[in-house]
């Protein structure tokens, strides 16, 4: 399997949810899947947590599970089917948990949007896809017009253009996935529409009450609140995640580049990783073969130093999942032989320091990097300085490796040992059982035990009896 520094997350659906398609995926390279609780019961997310985790042992390759929350986001109810609107065709928004298409019929069960709605505002559905202009209201019926052509169906979120309407940041449908994830041993918790960085602490409470306070948190920049508070959001989360979706329908599809630019840029220089995600390789949802702006907008992606690129309906939803993983693949592959991304100064602690000097060292040498860890701090703070060698990572937590494989340039791989010095030296022979590394190659390894305790040795790999 070819090294994608750039890793790939995709998001568990109908169409991926089957041993077959998951245990290719992993084949391909997937280094994390994601269920979204905003879909499906408890059940069918315990079904696939299994799904990944039985595949994940089959593999002998550590993989990231994450659990997307819903939060408090705004989602029309069931309708009884698809409702088709053509361009100035009036429909309407009514309090409801269901609703009829034949009556043109949207159902909404929150009655806070109809308060905070006023005539003339856009509302907008599906990544933007539909727009409504709101002409009539009352306390809980809106009537609109469609901007667009418009297929609604159920459960989308809904966004009004401009407003940010008060929802608490975690529903009951939230605490239950809270529950389920931290049961499972989730990896990662992807948190929606974060508006503050007081909203990442208390998914953080919650977890630690449940048992899991190792969860990552996966913050998602999806609101102006995230955007105004960016930098204390990053600070608090442990990845920064930028949700174009509705990033596009709150401030507009033509400011998305400008914005994915921007929370890129400031994640990485707090040393943060950050993923991107939503319509990477959208036209692959109904096609077999991704359009040029798709393959361009993920080599942009890429050249910014994103440590991955995820999937959301091509693979759920779409036609074509194992097709859109492999596209993205090679797109990724192509990128990264033509492209570095660029070095930022990380702003960091003793361990961003070291780190910094580790990886100067190991390019000036060409050796490979051998870390061996117990947290994946150090192996976090290597891969923040972007460093132009390979990278790989053995610890005897499974935890630690699950999370650090959603990390730029890792090599995740399970080496079971009582010290570090012991832990290195283990990983370096296992690169050699690989075929990772040969007789003569040069092997920079290193493992922290401490802000003053600090190890780096450079050698010339000879078997396992070495020569520096």
């Amino acid at each position: 399997m070819a090294y994608l520094r750039t890793k790939i997350i995709v998001t568990l659906g109908p169409s991926s949810a089957i041993p077959e398609i998951v245990e290719q995926m992993i084949k391909i390279g997937v280094a994390g899947f994601r269920i979204n609780f905003a879909h499906g019961d408890r059940e069918t997310w315990s079904r696939y947590a299994e799904l990944v985790r039985e595949h994940e042992s089959r593999a002998g390759r550590p993989l990231s599970l994450i659990g997307d929350l819903t939060g408090p986001s705004i989602r029309i109810g069931k309708l009884d089917s698809p409702l088709f609107l053509k361009a100035g065709e009036i429909a309407y928004i009514v309090l409801s948990d269901s609703g009829s298409a034949d009556k043109k019929e949207i159902p909404l069960p929150n009655p806070r949007v109809f308060f905070n709605v006023d005539v003339g505002d856009v509302i907008m559905l599906d990544d933007g896809k539909v727009r409504l202009s709101v002409i009539e209201k009352s306390s809980d019926k809106l009537t609109v017009r469609a901007l667009t052509d418009a297929v609604i169906k159920s459960g989308k979120a809904l966004v009004v253009r401009d407003k940010e309407i008060d929802l608490p940041t975690l529903t009951q449908r939230d605490l239950d996935a809270l529950k389920l994830a931290a049961e499972l041993d989730f990896d990662y918790v992807g948190v929606s529409y974060v508006r503050k960085p007081e909203d990442v602490d208390t998914v953080r409470e919650v977890l630690a009450s449940l048992g899991s306070p190792d969860t990552g948190i996966i913050a998602k920049i999806e609101t102006r609140s995230a955007v105004a508070n960016l930098e204390k959001i990053i600070e608090r989360a442990d990845i920064v995640l930028v949700a174009r979706g509705d990033l596009g329908m709150i401030f507009g599809l033509e400011k998305v580049p400008w914005l994915q630019t921007k929370i890129v840029s400031e994640s990485r220089k707090r040393g943060k990783p950050v993923i991107v995600a939503t319509q990477l390789l959208e036209s692959m949802v109904e096609r077999p073969v991704p359009t040029r702006a798709e393959i361009n907008d993920v080599f942009t992606a890429v050249r910014e130093g994103v440590d991955a690129l995820m999937l959301t309906g091509e693979t759920s939803i779409g036609k074509y999942p194992l097709e859109a993983v492999e596209w993205l693949k090679r797109a990724i592959l192509y990128a990264e032989s033509v492209i570095e991304p660029e070095k930022i100064n990380v702003e960091g602690d003793s361990t961003t320091r070291f780190a910094r000097g580790v990886v100067s060292l190991a390019e000036d040498t060409g050796s490979i990097l051998a870390v061996y860890t117990m947290t994946g701090g150090l192996p976090r703070a290597v891969a923040s300085c972007r460093p132009r060698v390979p990278v790989y990572v053995g610890s005897r937590c499974v935890k630690t490796l699950r999370k650090l494989s959603l990390i730029w340039g890792l090599e995740p791989l399970h080496v079971d040992a009582d010290s570090y010095a012991e832990g290195v030296e283990k990983l370096v022979d296992l690169l050699y059982d690989k075929g990772y590394i040969g007789i003569g190659d040069l092997v920079l390894e290193t493992f922290r035990t401490s802000p003053t305790e600090q190890h780096l040795i450079l050698r010339k790999y000879y078997g396992k009896r070495k020569q520096t």
